[in-house]
């Protein structure tokens, strides 16, 4: 088990879902503040739940099957270590989740307060 919790991070896979779920959450609160002003039906902000659920599976899932290089998206097994981009340190990665989070904690509490 622990052999797969390092695979997973050697992937990036859990930078992956960290990433989408401040960016979805984000989305999902825009849309509950923006879908009542055009008057959209229940169904749409339902639609829009399963749909951003669903982009989630198939992220994980190229994150684990796929690497970034220099001539695009390759599959993990094809790829050796230098041909991978570099990715962002933890700190620039964690600053950017945490700058997201703040955004739209921002954002929601400024519609409340309305």
């Amino acid at each position: 088990m622990n052999n797969f919790f390092t695979e997973l991070k050697r992937r990036h896979v859990d930078k992956v879902a960290l990433a989408y779920a401040v960016v979805a959450w984000l989305l999902i609160q825009a849309a509950s503040i923006l879908l009542p002003g055009f008057d959209a039906p229940s169904w749409v902000m339902t639609a829009l739940v399963a749909f951003v659920v669903f982009g989630f599976i198939l992220a994980l899932i190229i994150s684990w099957s796929f690497e970034m290089t220099p001539e695009g998206l390759k599959r993990t097994a094809e790829v050796t270590p230098g041909e991978v981009l570099p990715y962002w340190s933890k700190r620039k990665f964690a600053t950017f989740v945490i700058s997201i989070a703040v955004i739209a904690f921002g954002s929601t509490r400024r519609e409340r307060a309305h």
